[in-house]
């Protein structure tokens, strides 16, 4: 870069500097800066300027659009920030997304964090939401989605109530998250489908395009091999981009090697995942030595995919049964359960006729 590039590069973001000290919410920064900058940059300006702003406003919204984003050290930097804010709406905030959060990555008990929301006082449309939020989480780790309907109004309109205009679409991404999971559980994948789309029209909410568009590939497992691929790779393409490495790690070591194998396009990605690569060896036909590579878990540990993988590899019908009454009964997960369903119908239908 030459001199004069240099001085206006300096130039360009000395006046980035001053315009942004003046603003007070995110989204008018997002539009200010995308006139000349790419979305990751756009993206990375957005996260620095959450963290450096003396704004209460984009504090607040900060915290989810920096948690979204996977931000995870600016995060915990925000929300410490919030916690010490002389606003209440804004400690009131940070003390609840912190303990989502928590309960979320399974560092915070259900029934202590039961305790701790149910005694908190959500004062303010932004700390209510969460708390809706909060309670929807705890059914749906316990795969009670019918529960999201009890809370669907009150939380829409608690939404509506939020002021600051990128919290509200972030508020509104979660929600198209919920309801996302909720319906492909059931089977209703065109309703399903159309609040993955709603997630991925957010341009500078990238991490969570990219997991969606990991979660949209799924759902194509039985219907369309082409919009599969193109999801779960764009999904790929984009966690890399963004250095979102728990997502690369499970796109590239396991579910791409593994939705290839089950659409018969095989030798395609590399994986050194045992189960992975078991189920691709079965596939090919080698099946001894899928047999023999494919992981021994205790009986406890089972999962209901694990039921599946072994059901199929060593075409044992009673493994497949197991894993479809565990994604019936156990994850009331109707749309997986077809994997084992299908499984069993092609054992039944290969063997001979008694008549």
């Amino acid at each position: 870069m030459n001199q004069s590039s240099l001085r206006k590069e300096a130039t360009d973001l000395g006046k980035l500097s001053v315009a942004s000290g003046r603003m007070t919410d995110l989204w008018s920064f997002t539009q200010l800066v995308e006139k000349s900058h790419d979305v990751k940059q756009v993206v990375d300006l957005a996260a620095s300027f959450c963290v450096h702003s003396a704004s209460a406003d984009v504090q607040l919204a900060g915290m989810d659009f920096l948690g979204m984003n996977y931000y995870e050290e600016e995060l915990r930097q925000l929300i410490q920030k919030n916690k010490q804010s002389l606003h209440q709406r804004n400690r009131s905030y940070a003390y609840l997304y912190e303990l989502v959060i928590q309960y979320q990555a399974y560092k915070l008990p259900g029934d202590e964090f039961e305790r701790q929301i149910s005694r908190h006082q959500a004062d303010f449309p932004e700390a209510k939401a969460l708390v809706l939020f909060g309670r929807i989480y705890q059914h749906f780790q316990c795969h009670d989605y019918h529960a999201i309907g009890n809370y669907l109004d009150e939380l829409q309109e608690t939404i509506l109530l939020i002021k600051d205009y990128f919290l509200r679409i972030m508020m509104n991404v979660r929600m198209d998250k919920l309801l996302f999971q909720y319906h492909w559980k059931r089977n209703e994948l065109i309703i399903a489908r159309k609040h993955s789309r709603n997630i991925l029209q957010h341009t500078y909410l990238p991490a969570q395009r990219s997991v969606q568009h990991y979660k949209m590939g799924l759902t194509y497992l039985f219907d369309d091999k082409i919009a599969s691929f193109s999801h779960l790779a764009e999904g790929s393409k984009m966690s890399k981009q963004y250095n979102i490495t728990c997502l690369v790690q499970l796109l590239d070591r396991q579910v791409l090697p593994i939705v290839a194998a089950h659409f018969g396009i095989l030798h395609t990605y590399l994986t050194d995942d045992p189960l992975a690569l078991a189920y691709i060896e079965f596939q090919l036909g080698e099946v001894e030595s899928a047999r023999k590579r494919y992981p021994k878990w205790e009986p406890e540990k089972q999962t209901a995919f694990y039921k599946y993988f072994y059901g199929i590899i060593h075409q044992n019908k009673d493994y497949l049964v197991s894993s479809y009454h565990l994604f019936i009964r156990r994850h009331k997960d109707f749309y997986f359960s077809r994997l084992p369903m299908y499984a069993i119908q092609k054992i039944d239908n290969r063997r001979p006729s008694t008549s």
